[in-house]
């Protein structure tokens, strides 16, 4: 999924606290899944094309049928290749959309944590009748059911009155840095043009770009890098703002390498457990591997090298088992 100018922020994809809220977790679920189906194509393509020219240089002069065999295999590839070419545009169009509602999930369900545990930042002038209170079996039920619906109403104003409100009634930036937010602002606005008119530029989706260039009636061309900048723009966010509201509400945090989307065979605990093999077989314990010391650069995140990814992100955190005081 490399896109020109990012190879070396790609690793940040797979990068991850040590901990963080539930809510934070299922972005990085998420946000994983959306990593492997945009590349999963890309990936196989990739990887079959390599077995195809290297058993073709194989075969030498005999073994002719096989090689006939082998020759018909591959001009089937490359149809199929072809399937993947034709279809990156839609790709990336999915690919930006799903990093689009997962980051507005996330600001949802964090803010539904936020209210469970301060209730008071659900005072408002809104009304609720006895039977929708009698409903719940505890004031705690009552509670997370008012902060849904809430959160619910508000995720209809969009992206700037969630922004606002946040601000106002939590007393947080959702986002500190001007730049990711730009980022995700456009994603948003072309997000809606996806979902909403097949791309078809109009004149609403002009001004929300800022782009006079932009000609209406014509279909919109995401540019390839956009979907890889807003999945890491909206995992930059989400982490710093995890950790601001988590901090200032006191909502509770889990261990990241204990989340199953983490621990999971092939999830990102695997490239740490390859390193340490690595690291086993060159004869070094796991603090002493080269590729520890000189990939770190956060106390609370790590990186480790994955010699087996194509065009995938070749580097993953390995956090340390460590148990919250929270």
């Amino acid at each position: 999924m490399t896109a020109p100018g990012v190879d070396m922020a790609e690793s940040e994809l797979i990068k991850f606290p040590s901990q963080l809220t539930a809510s934070a977790s299922a972005f990085h679920e998420q946000h994983l899944a959306n990593i492997k189906q945009f590349s999963i194509s890309d990936m196989i393509t990739s990887h079959q094309e390599k077995v195809f020219v290297t058993q073709l240089h194989g075969f030498g002069a005999g073994n002719e049928e096989a090689k006939k065999e082998l020759a018909r295999h591959f001009v089937k590839f490359e149809i199929l290749k072809e399937y993947v070419s034709e279809t990156r545009e839609t790709r990336i169009e999915v690919a930006l959309t799903r990093a689009v509602d997962n980051f507005l999930c996330y600001v949802s369900d964090i803010l539904t944590e936020a209210m469970i545990v301060r209730p008071e930042l659900l005072k408002s002038q809104e009304q609720v009748s006895m039977q929708e209170v009698l409903q719940h079996g505890s004031i705690e039920e009552f509670i997370q059911w008012a902060a849904e619906q809430h959160v619910n109403q508000l995720s209809f104003k969009g992206l700037g009155a969630i922004s606002e409100y946040i601000q106002k009634r939590l007393g947080l930036q959702l986002s500190e840095d001007q730049e990711a937010w730009n980022v995700v602002k456009r994603a948003v606005a072309v997000r809606n043009l996806a979902v909403h008119r097949r791309r078809i530029i109009d004149e609403r989706f002009i001004h929300s770009m800022g782009d006079t260039t932009l000609e209406k009636g014509q279909r919109y061309a995401i540019p390839p890098a956009m979907s890889f900048d807003v999945m890491l723009q909206t995992m930059r966010i989400v982490q710093n703002f995890d950790t601001r509201i988590s901090a200032k509400f006191k909502i509770p945090l889990l261990i990241t390498a204990e989340q199953p989307w983490y621990s999971a065979p092939n999830g990102p605990s695997s490239l740490d457990r390859e390193r340490e093999e690595e690291a086993r077989r060159a004869g070094l314990t796991a603090g002493q591997s080269p590729s520890q010391n000189e990939l770190q650069t956060d106390p609370n995140t790590t990186t480790c090298r994955h010699s087996g990814a194509t065009s995938v992100p070749t580097q993953v955190p390995a956090v340390e088992p460590k148990r919250s005081n929270s």
